[in-house]
């Protein structure tokens, strides 16, 4: 990503509520709070994974188990340059 973050539309992701596997660009989770996500720290209670690693186990169990989208960071990036949440289908974490 570039030194200076997009403006994100104020609370474009009021509705996300996001778990984080692996690491994942600071500036990424920036955008996810400037735009009012909220983190939290158990896959069950989020609306979306994201993660690079689509083979990761973490991702695994929160595709089977609790049949939740997994997007890559690009999502957000994305969706804050579109001005509008993006479908998550469009950027979905598949294995590599």
């Amino acid at each position: 990503m570039s030194d200076q973050a997009p403006k994100v539309p104020e609370e474009m992701f009021r509705e996300v509520k996001y778990y984080a596997v692996g690491d994942i660009d600071p500036q990424v989770i920036q955008l996810l709070k400037a735009g009012k996500a909220k983190e939290v720290s158990y896959n069950a209670l989020a609306s979306h994974i994201i993660s690079e690693d689509g083979d990761n186990p973490e991702v695994g169990e929160a595709r089977e188990v609790f049949d939740l989208p997994v997007v890559k960071p690009s999502w957000v990036i994305l969706s804050v340059q579109c001005g509008a949440l993006l479908p998550d289908a469009s950027v979905r974490a598949q294995g590599v």
